[in-house]
């Protein structure tokens, strides 16, 4: 069985475009290029401890200019963190919490828990997002029972590298999201 997870176009431990909550070896350092048009990114993660992992990125979208008149594509820079609430049992799956794009322009800003199990040589993963995570509006946002204030998302900064904390967990709504993968009996292949 295949325990080294790999990398989502984003840059972090997960599926294609969306999170797990799977983890690499403590200390494991990565650096990678995806693209998915309009996007290319450019990254580097680090599994700072074996319970939180850190993204930072550099994205280039050829869909728009830099500024209005600029022949220079639009460009994005942004932090990702994700934290083990607890490891995968003989019963309950791994839980972790997350932040997309913390620390940027909140371009691509989300906030998610998700859950990952592991059932012979499929990975099943189930996580409920907000922001860019929450756009199918599966749900109404479970915090807008708390607080009106959750109920509405805050902007991004154009020029980002500014903590947001009121955009943490807020919009109308929020989604489920998950997938799975499959480790092939060919070593190192595997699909998502």
């Amino acid at each position: 069985i295949n325990d080294q997870y790999s990398q989502s176009t984003y840059g972090g431990i997960g599926l294609i475009e969306t999170p797990t909550a799977r983890f690499s070896n403590d200390g494991e350092f990565g650096f990678g290029i995806s693209s998915d048009g309009p996007y290319n990114r450019l990254y580097a993660k680090v599994q700072f401890f074996p319970w939180m992992e850190a993204v930072l990125r550099y994205t280039e979208g050829t869909h728009k200019p830099y500024n209005t008149g600029s022949h220079q594509t639009w460009k994005d820079k942004g932090m990702d963190i994700k934290f083990r609430v607890f490891q995968e049992g003989r019963v309950l799956p791994e839980l972790a919490l997350g932040f997309i794009d913390f620390g940027g322009t909140g371009a691509f800003s989300s906030e998610y828990i998700v859950a990952s199990k592991r059932v012979n040589n499929w990975d099943l993963t189930l996580g409920l997002g907000w922001g860019r995570l929450g756009g199918r509006d599966h749900i109404s946002n479970p915090l807008g029972w708390l607080a009106d204030s959750y109920k509405n998302r805050g902007g991004g900064t154009p020029l980002g590298g500014r903590l947001n904390l009121d955009r943490l967990f807020t919009g109308e709504s929020a989604s489920f999201f998950g997938g799975l993968e499959y480790y092939t009996p060919i070593p190192n292949l595997s699909v998502k």
